[in-house]
């Protein structure tokens, strides 16, 4: 008897440890690609954030599963529900509804976003605050939503190529573009030379700290999430996906 029950503690014990560390984690996907931090084609995803879930899945000894792609408003709606326990990676600026607020727990941040002005070339005028902008219309991708922007008029696009294009044409007055992302479109579009000489860059207008998002039902992975997060930034993990994707920054 007594080896019996020795023997039903001992594959308890193993049953509960393997189902720990067999736990499988799943983080939503837009549908809505943002170069270079999410690129999705044909259901296929890459970028920034992939590779920093694919980096994160490796320190935390936890299997980090992408959902499949859906529109923003459905992707937010499913952490919501617990569907999906983790998204990478936002700025909590963005998720203020009281249902997400709920059911979120922030991360150490990952990275800063910096979104700059840029202007036609020779046209530049002076920005010291956001409501410099006042009056002015402004290059912007469609759904994006933008620091300032009942300051300014909307000229929408479907992506950044489309934004400096209506820049360079001096359709607008300026453009707001992610930094990062007008270095990605410079790094992988050497044929836009004629594009971006027709082009200056301008000041920040604003920096948002972009964290992973955890739900509240996963608590347990806040404190090694954290730690994976400060590992990266510490040992250049961080720095070498990003150099992957545009020339260092200065």
């Amino acid at each position: 008897m007594r080896k019996g029950y020795a023997y039903g503690l001992v594959l308890g014990w193993l049953v509960l440890s393997n189902s720990v560390c067999a736990e499988t984690l799943r983080y939503a996907v837009s549908d809505e690609s943002w170069p270079p931090y999410w690129v999705v084609e044909e259901g296929r995803i890459s970028g920034v954030f992939s590779e920093v879930m694919t980096e994160l899945e490796r320190r935390l000894d936890v299997e980090l599963q992408a959902a499949r792609p859906v529109p923003p408003l459905r992707a937010q709606k499913q952490f919501a529900d617990g569907q999906v326990q983790l998204e990478c990676c936002v700025s909590q600026a963005w998720r203020t509804a009281p249902e997400q607020q709920a059911v979120t727990l922030w991360s150490e941040p990952l990275l800063e976003a910096q979104a700059l002005l840029v202007f036609p070339r020779g046209k530049a005028f002076t920005y010291a605050a956001l409501r410099d902008l006042r009056g002015k219309t402004i290059a912007t991708v469609r759904g994006y939503g933008y620091a300032g922007s009942q300051y300014f008029r909307r000229l929408d696009g479907p992506d950044g190529l489309t934004l400096l294009e209506q820049v360079a044409k001096g359709r607008s007055h300026a453009g707001i573009i992610d930094r990062l992302e007008l270095a990605y479109l410079r790094h992988r579009h050497a044929e836009l030379g004629w594009l971006l000489s027709d082009i200056e860059e301008g000041p920040l207008v604003s920096r948002s700290a972009l964290r992973v998002r955890l739900h509240v039902s996963r608590q347990a992975w806040l404190p090694a999430l954290n730690a994976a997060i400060l590992g990266m930034r510490r040992d250049g993990a961080l720095q070498d996906i990003l150099a992957r994707y545009a020339a260092p920054l200065p």
